[in-house]
Order: structure tokens, then sequence, then C-alpha cells
């Protein structure tokens, strides 16, 4: 049987175990707490996407730690419109956040019925960031992507700011000042992307329910112009 010369020898490994294994939780559950952030470490401003899958989130424990926007699902297609949209648009009024508006955009409905059944249900406050508009299918045919930009230009004729998550390769498709928004691996090209959806697997930390599974976006420009564009940071 091995015996160890030292009296002290084992309780010391048994110790450094402990500290070992205890370094791990620890690092575990401060990893759990931190916020998910884009790998450039320059980012201006960070927001988040809130929809009804969520449980309530409270805004302005979101705004105290370092969020500075929000972007609220709103229609999809002529019938379906997220049951928690207004009232998380009610309640960002009384932050400093900033707020966009996305629109899930359908193969099954027409430029005029996604035009129509937006305006009936969410109307003109869509917020000071540019309205969203996410394809809700894989298809980037001609037909398709002709039918959003109809829808885009509609949006825009009502003095609204708009952004489309494509890639730019379809710029060519869309009126000439939409803008794009990129969920890319790595940081996008500042002059073609907008916002970049860094992830759809982050979290926050300190916010109750946006442990994880958290769509967040990052602002593809200076502090400067953010402030100028959107209002002020909350770091």
């Amino acid at each position: 049987m091995t015996r160890f010369h030292h009296k002290y020898t084992l309780p010391m490994i048994l110790t450094l175990l402990v500290l070992a294994i205890a370094g791990l939780i620890v690092g575990w559950f401060n990893f759990k707490r931190q916020t998910t952030l884009p790998s450039n470490s320059n980012t201006s401003a960070i927001g988040v996407e809130l929809t009804q899958k969520f449980d309530y989130v409270d805004l302005h424990k979101l705004q105290a730690n370092n969020v500075s926007f929000i972007y609220l699902r709103s229609t999809q297609g002529r019938s379906y419109f997220d049951d928690d949209y207004l009232s998380y648009r009610d309640q960002v009024q009384g932050t400093n956040l900033a707020f966009g508006t996305i629109v899930a955009y359908s193969n099954e409905s027409t430029a005029r019925q996604h035009y129509e059944y937006f305006i009936k249900k969410v109307g003109l406050n869509t917020g000071s960031l540019p309205i969203l508009i996410e394809p809700a299918v894989e298809s980037r045919s001609r037909k398709y992507l002709n039918s959003m930009a109809d829808f885009t230009q509609m949006l825009m004729n009502r003095g609204k700011s708009v952004a489309v998550l494509l890639n730019y390769r379809y710029h060519k498709f869309f009126p000439v000042k939409t803008k794009f928004v990129t969920d890319g691996k790595y940081e996008p090209d500042k002059v073609k992307y907008a916002f970049w959806r860094y992830t759809t697997d982050g979290r926050v930390k300190n916010v109750s329910g946006l442990e994880d599974d958290v769509t967040m976006f990052s602002y593809n420009g200076t502090v400067a112009q953010y402030k100028q564009k959107y209002g002020q940071l909350t770091q």
C-alpha cells in the first residue's frame, strides 16, 4: 500500500482538488451570469429581441445591464401578431431604450396584405430604429425578393426607415435607402450593414427570463452615430 512520507501531503492534495472544483463551479456560474457580447470588443451598442416566448422582462433591468435598444417582433403575413408587442411598446416609453419593430415576411401573403395587416395592428409608432423585415422562409427567389421590396417601399412611403435581414448581395432588388442586417459569424462590413444579429443563443446577465436563447443585435457604427440616430447609450 502506498504511504505518504509527509503527513501534510494528502491533505494538501485534497485541498487543492476541492479548490479546483470550487473554481470551476464559480467560473461556470459567473459565465452564466455574463451578457453575450459580439466578438468585436469595440461595439457601440447592443440590443435584444423580445417576443411572447419570454416571460415578463423588466426593461429597466435591461437598461441597467448595458442594453441600449430592443427589437419587438410584431406581425407575420396577414394573420399573426405577437401578443406582447403592444405591452412592451408601452413599457419602453418609461426607459431610455431605443426600440424598433420586426416584421416576419411570409411567402403566403402579398406585399399589400403584409402592409395592411401591419398598419392595422402596429400603426406608425414603430420606434426610432429601422423597421426590420426578416424572411420567414428560406426562399430567395426573384418573386419573393420583389414582393419584399414592394413592402419595403410601402413602408418608406410612410416615412419609415427600413432594414432587411438579408445578404447585401440582394441590394439591387430594394429601394436605394434600404438598410441591411447580417447574421454572419464575423463582424460585418460597416459600409454594407447597419446592424449585426450576432447571436440567437445569447443571455443578458441579471435579467430574469433572458438566461439563454436570446437573439441579440449590435449597432454596426460608432457611438456618435448611434447617439445621433437613435438616442443615448445606456452604458
